[in-house]
């Protein structure tokens, strides 16, 4: 009876374990959804026109990696600002608020400064422990930088200012989630 007791308990942990991976990983998928549709997005299905912006960026997605995934913050000229974690959750819809709105729409504008010396992309993995990417969306394409987010942090980077405002819209994000 005891080997009985022991084989059940066995059981429901070896399906919960399989079970909670899988909806992990379903999380994971849905929650890294909108960095993939703004990664292969075509600006003009927001309404996003080079004769509307009269700047090459249209729309920014930073990310950090962390132990466990990244976090991706996307701005975008429409004002569409979200952030999303790799390993599930995230806040959309934040466009919809004038102070994230403003925070966003300064963060694009720095972007502008970056974007002729950044690097064309065509894969986006997530970065690494550590790293920061900036994804430049441009009417050419997605350009790109790498660096280390300690860099960043101490003001060392290039980018710090851009890694900054792109801070300022996630402390934005936050205060809205908090209301």
């Amino acid at each position: 009876m005891k080997n009985l007791k022991l084989i059940t308990v066995a059981l429901l942990l070896l399906s919960a374990s399989f079970f909670g991976a899988a909806f992990a990983a379903e999380n994971e998928a849905l929650s890294m959804e909108p960095r993939e549709k703004v990664l292969k997005m075509d600006p003009r299905n927001l309404g996003i026109t080079r004769e509307k912006l009269k700047h090459p960026v249209w729309g920014i997605l930073m990310e950090t990696g962390f132990t466990d995934g990244a976090f991706s913050l996307i701005a975008l000229a429409d004002g569409t600002t979200s952030l999303a974690f790799s390993n599930g959750g995230g806040i959309i819809g934040g466009g919809e608020h004038q102070n994230v709105r403003n925070a966003s729409g300064y963060l694009l504008s720095g972007a502008q400064y970056f974007y002729q010396d950044a690097i064309p992309a065509t894969r986006f993995p997530l970065p690494a422990k550590g790293e920061v990417k900036f994804h430049l969306l441009s009417f050419d394409g997605v350009k790109e930088y790498t660096t280390l987010e300690k860099d960043l942090v101490n003001r060392r980077g290039r980018l710090s200012n851009l890694f900054f405002a792109a801070h300022d819209v996630i402390e934005e994000l936050r205060k809205i989630e908090e209301e």
